[in-house]
């Protein structure tokens, strides 16, 4: 085949999953914060308010939770100056760029080391996938989680290079990766280690200088994280833990015991990594190189795996007290996902002759199968989230029956872009059926309220439907809306995934029948409330209230401990 076409057909194999990734990016993404995102507003009114810099210097660096996350609030006070207000979309795309600035980083070290362009086409299959759909839809998250990986990437690559220039920007780079987020601290040791193994005491002496200096920074006026439960896991578990992050981009495959599998994964890639973390130190030890790029790949590949294992263990120690499930959680996928990119060019690397082009061509495949697993296993958890932030926003927002904005008395009301949401469209429809108990087209509806199970408890009020079976994403589907004499509430109703393979892949019904939801009192008035239904069908939008009133006690909120 023609070298031009060869090119250009691998460039289009590149560009898919890049092109896929933003638009269903673009399609659920949507200006509203979550969570944690909120303490951003906040960052704001203290930056412009500061008389100095010293005190935006605190604003940017001072604690969060256990992170310094001062990247994250740099990109959010940079959006807000440059465009008059902090757009959380513009958030996700800073940290999803960020994600993308490691690409240049693996096509170097397949290019340095005299490998094809075909061999970076895996990659983009395993890196850009919706498999992180929630650090690709939390702003503060996505830059904070995937900044700091991409940057204790780039630093442990610049730190070994053997030009002074790349080893000075290396030391800039680990102060903004330990600034970013707080296993960014992981980077100073490993880089220590690799310099001692490349025997370099001078290079070792400066970096320990540096990573003296920022460690103090780092901790100076640090408070501890009160809010992770402690662990209650045994050894065994947190054993299985680990293995259960290391393997969690394996959730994605469609069979029934996820869990399980992920465990299992996860132990064949610790065994991966052992091997090539003792095959790399044996290598070092005895120096024999054929050339430089073959030790840069070495120990960048060491550090890399230092960083993945060390993450790890930080990670299953401080969050097992919330579940071992939650370590295979969307969050902490990409350092799975890392393993297996490390481990690929480990050995894609050395491979020469007729071998090497079909071994890139399994892998290939094998990627772009997962990719395709995790956008059909994670659509519904995208479709979730967007529905959740919204219908936040709407009770945090609209406190009255007019369902008029509330004046804007306060400089933080200001602060956030205002960008369209879907529940404008329904105003007219709740307020007409507030008053006549339905609205809109409501063929069906009767029968959707009395196939829904409603069951209070004495802190909410539990949801569930086993037979809807539409299959419209986005903002489509069933809504809860509650309604009393002072104001409206809406909670959204979430999906469960298709667990049958067949009419998943075939049919694209990515939904299993059915819904549910769960509505907590602690964020209701007490009252009597009417109880109703919003079905959205793309524009058209359906209400109908049922004949029952639901009674919610009084019950306390119980705050959590923050350090923010």
């Amino acid at each position: 085949m023609n070298r031009n076409i060869s090119t250009i057909i691998v460039l289009i194999l590149l560009l898919i999953p890049l092109v896929v990734f933003f638009m269903v990016w673009d399609y659920y993404a949507i200006n509203i914060p979550k969570w944690d995102d909120h303490s951003l507003k906040a960052f704001i009114v203290e930056m412009t308010k500061a008389e100095h810099w010293q005190q935006q210097w605190v604003a940017i660096t001072k604690q969060h939770n256990e992170h310094r996350i001062a990247l994250t609030r740099l990109i959010a006070w940079a959006d807000y100056q440059l465009a008059g207000a902090l757009n959380y979309r513009h958030l996700m795309i800073a940290g999803n760029l960020l994600l993308l600035a490691a690409f240049p980083l693996f096509f170097t070290i397949l290019k340095r080391n005299k490998k094809p362009l075909f061999a970076l086409v895996p990659i983009p299959f395993l890196w850009l996938t919706l498999a992180f759909w929630e650090n690709m839809y939390w702003g503060m998250a996505s830059v904070q989680n995937f900044g700091v990986i991409t940057l204790v990437l780039w630093t442990i690559y610049w730190a070994i290079q053997p030009g002074n220039g790349l080893f000075a920007l290396s030391l800039l780079m680990a102060c903004l990766t330990v600034l970013t987020s707080g296993n960014g601290l992981m980077v100073l040791p490993i880089v220590a280690v690799l310099l001692f193994l490349s025997r370099k005491p001078q290079r070792l002496a400066i970096w320990v200088v540096m990573s003296a200096g920022a460690i103090f920074c780092y901790f100076y006026w640090y408070n501890s994280n009160v809010s992770n439960p402690a662990t209650k896991a045994g050894l065994f578990d947190l054993l299985k833990g680990y293995m259960a992050f290391l393997g969690a981009f394996a959730e994605s495959v469609p069979v029934p015991n996820s869990f399980q599998v992920c465990i299992l994964v996860g132990s064949a890639l610790f065994l991966v990594a052992i091997s090539i973390t003792l095959n790399t130190l044996y290598r070092l030890s005895k120096n024999k190189y054929g050339s430089r790029n073959e030790k840069i790949l070495d120990l960048f590949s060491l550090g890399a795996l230092m960083f993945i294992l060390g993450t790890a263990v930080v990670v299953v120690y401080s969050r097992a007290g919330f579940g071992l499930e939650g370590l295979i959680t969307s969050r902490f996928k990409i350092y799975s996902v890392l393993l297996l990119i490390i481990a690929y060019l480990y050995i894609v690397v050395p491979i020469r002759g007729s071998f090497l082009c079909p071994y890139i061509s399994a892998i290939t495949l094998m990627a772009v199968i997962f990719n395709i697993f995790s956008y059909h296993f994670h659509l519904v958890d995208a479709v979730n989230l967007r529905k959740m932030l919204s219908t936040d926003q709407f009770n945090w927002t609209y406190t009255n029956k007019k369902l008029e904005l509330p004046p804007e008395t306060d400089f933080a009301q200001t602060i956030m872009a205002k960008t369209p949401v879907n529940y404008t469209q329904w105003f007219e429809a709740i307020k007409l059926a507030d008053k006549q108990g339905y609205a809109g087209p409501t063929q069906g509806l009767s029968a959707l309220l009395k196939e829904i199970s409603f069951k209070e408890s004495p802190l909410n009020l539990q949801v569930n439907n086993v037979n809807f079976t539409s299959q419209r994403l986005q903002d489509s589907g069933v809504y809860i809306l509650l309604s009393n004499k002072d104001r409206y509430y809406v909670y959204p109703t979430y999906r469960t995934r298709n667990r049958n393979r067949k009419q998943l892949f075939l049919k694209q019904y990515y939904f299993a029948p059915g819904f549910y939801s769960e509505v907590p009192f602690n964020q209701l008035t007490k009252g009597t409330y009417k109880l109703g239904i919003i079905r959205q069908e793309g524009d058209k939008i359906g209400i109908l209230f049922q004949n029952e009133t639901l009674n919610v006690p009084e019950v306390k909120v119980e705050k959590i401990e923050v350090n923010w």
